[in-house]
């Protein structure tokens, strides 16, 4: 094996894994094959040992992180400053400022370093969405610096790939979202009749999907006055009587929450890149109901299960039918999961990855 030194760089925590983006970078760097160090920027909990750099900040803000790159920068030059072959990996899945910055500086520091940026999304689109015009300016301007700059540049679907080659003139490597499943599925069944959603509140797309299912929670008791909806990911202190909320909770709880619901309902209107809650959801045998936007750039095997809704009415339907014949679809669902798990193993991903870019 070449003796490399890789530096993971992200501007959000990924220790503790408490949302999707964060379980898609543990398992790339777990899976990384060569030494490597993971720096990041946490809000959370400050943890520093041989594989983990945390540059602590007291609350999740964007000057807070802005102010704090330095430091983070400055440590992952000291990291790499006795390395001959010095590389860098930036996970993308933060504002493109913190990405743009930190390249530029350690680009400047060491004019040879390899840079590999790992588009989670493509930012521009959700910024023209989500925020004022000129963030979403500034962001298409520094994504497309940032794109063209790295030395590799990932998308994470093949749809995404042509978005980024039409709006950015850039070729990208496809590496697609993967996981590494480890949890113990408990097979004594919970008798909660519940369907589940995960993702932070905070996040905008999560926001709209949260407030569009306790919607149509109401329609739903009509006919299953018994089921719940279940939340994980934070962010969330609203109540109704069919919530129960989780909040963050660990990998393996969350997984088991997931296979035993009576589906993972992800009606998502607007997103960018592959939903890793999905992708977990198939790999482990759950029963996957979702809007186009949800599951797009995820290659199925086969539908009905997955569901794809087209309206409120149709999910709504599909709903009571999933719970009425749920023996029989969680069947299929579980005879699936074999191709989600090899398909978006992360193993067989990163494997691919290195071998075709010949790292």
């Amino acid at each position: 094996m070449k003796s490399l030194k890789f530096a993971f760089i992200t501007f959000f925590p990924i220790k503790p894994d408490n949302m999707g983006s964060s379980a898609v970078i543990n398992s790339r760097f777990q899976n990384w094959p060569y030494k490597k160090k993971l720096f990041q920027i946490s809000h959370i909990k400050k943890i520093n040992n041989q594989n983990i750099e945390t540059i602590l900040i007291k609350k999740e803000t964007p000057l807070n992180k802005i102010f704090k790159l330095p430091i983070l920068i400055s440590k992952v030059a000291r990291y790499l400053k006795n390395v001959k072959q010095k590389f860098i990996i930036v996970e993308g899945a933060s504002w493109i400022f913190y990405s743009f910055f930190t390249i530029l500086i350690l680009k400047i520091i060491f004019p040879k370093i390899f840079v590999i940026y790992i588009s989670h999304s493509i930012e521009a689109k959700i910024r023209k969405k989500y925020s004022n015009r000129l963030i979403y300016i500034m962001t298409k301007y520094l994504e497309n610096i940032v794109l063209n700059y790295s030395d590799i540049s990932t998308s994470v679907s093949k749809k995404e790939y042509e978005i980024i080659k039409k709006m950015y003139k850039k070729k990208t490597v496809l590496l697609p979202n993967a996981i590494t499943i480890k949890s113990k599925i408990n097979s004594k069944k919970i008798k909660l009749n519940y369907i589940i959603y995960t993702g932070s509140y905070l996040y905008k797309p999560n926001k709209e999907a949260i407030d569009y299912l306790n919607s149509i929670f109401p329609s739903l008791l009509k006919k299953i006055p018994s089921l719940k909806l279940v939340l994980t990911g934070g962010g969330y202190s609203k109540t109704f009587p069919w919530l129960i909320n989780k909040d963050i909770v660990t990998k393996n709880k969350l997984h088991n929450l997931i296979y035993h619901s009576k589906c993972l309902c992800v009606p998502l209107k607007y997103g960018s890149g592959t939903r890793i809650k999905i992708i977990e959801a198939l790999s482990l045998g759950a029963v996957v109901v979702s809007s186009k936007k949800g599951i797009e750039g995820i290659d199925l095997i086969s539908k009905n299960p997955p569901f794809i809704y087209k309206n409120e009415k149709d999910l709504i339907k599909i709903i009571y039918d999933v719970i009425y014949s749920y023996k029989k679809i969680k069947k299929n669902s579980v005879n699936s999961k074999k191709y989600y798990l090899e398909k978006y193993s992360m193993k067989n991903v990163i494997k691919k990855f290195i071998n075709e870019n010949k790292i």
